[in-house]
């Protein structure tokens, strides 16, 4: 019996005539490659990049740069505008203000000011109140950062102490807008605020370099803003300014941080036109009982 079976059974090479054939070699090759060229089509990489543009090309101070952007995903995009002000130093202080900040309205908006070769920061804002946010430098830079920050239009005021004789401010403005259906973006920031000069713009992590011209009709409102601010004692801030902050810090004295100060303006305006209102009603009823 085993000598039987060992006679039946016969092993028997295999030919492989598929890989043999040229043409069948060629579509051997192209089905290994199906599927890498498929993950590589669906990966998030070799999706389309984003891309925007400004306009104009050319700013001056002043202008409204416009931006417009396609193949953006999600629902919002992070845009950022940063400049930088060297300003002097004067009696171991130094100050530099920017007059009518534009806030537009957005998602999240937020600034950062940083002071290199500062002994501290102050960063003031007003739109109604003054309203002070301060820090001291750490290895020669002071930071202040502040988040949700109502839209509006600012006075806005940065000073502190230094020992050298210059200090580098980088004034960082950023806001969430939103993305359309389409992937596309369309976002405008008024200029005033921004010296000349070079400024940057930061669209989803594309950075670009943008010359600020100076405007002529802005050159001599700026020369004699200039020329009144080195007038003054730079070294600290006027007596009306201090009154003004006095002021704000007894209304919201209770209030540390900066961030619980920076409320929302236009409620305390109703407020503040409320207790008027009352007020003119009680003189009103005073009156008329004394007669």
């Amino acid at each position: 019996m085993e000598k039987l079976l060992s006679e039946e059974i016969k092993l028997i090479k295999p030919v492989f005539t598929f890989i043999k054939n040229p043409k069948n070699k060629e579509s051997l090759r192209l089905l290994f490659l199906l599927p890498i060229f498929l993950f590589l089509i669906m990966s998030p990489g070799a999706a389309a990049s984003s891309n925007w543009e400004l306009t104009p090309q050319n700013p001056v101070v002043g202008d409204t740069i416009e931006i417009k952007g396609t193949g953006f995903e999600g629902d919002t995009v992070e845009v950022q505008v940063a400049f930088e002000k060297k300003v002097e130093v004067q009696d171991g202080e130094y100050a530099y203000q920017l007059e009518d900040v534009v806030i537009p309205s957005g998602s999240d908006n937020s600034f950062v000011v940083k002071a290199i070769g500062a002994d501290d920061l102050n960063v003031r804002a007003k739109m109604l109140l003054w309203l002070t946010k301060s820090a001291e430098a750490k290895d020669g830079t002071a930071t202040v950062f502040q988040a949700h920050v109502p839209s509006g239009t600012y006075k806005i005021r940065i000073d502190g102490k230094a020992s050298g004789s210059s200090v580098k401010l980088r004034i960082t403005a950023v806001q969430k807008i939103e993305v359309d259906s389409d992937g596309s973006i369309s976002y405008q920031y008024n200029t005033k605020s921004i010296p000349a000069g070079n400024f940057e713009v930061k669209v989803d992590g594309i950075t670009k370099k943008i010359e600020l011209q100076p405007s002529e009709s802005l050159s001599s409102e700026t020369n004699s803003s200039e020329q009144n601010s080195s007038e003054e004692d730079v070294g600290g801030i006027t007596e009306k300014i201090k009154e003004e902050i006095d002021n704000g810090k007894n209304i919201s004295s209770e209030e540390k941080k900066f961030a619980d100060d920076f409320k929302d303006l236009k409620s305390q305006k109703i407020w503040i036109a409320g207790i008027l209102a009352v007020l003119i009603l009680f003189v009103v009823y005073l009156g008329r009982k004394k007669s």
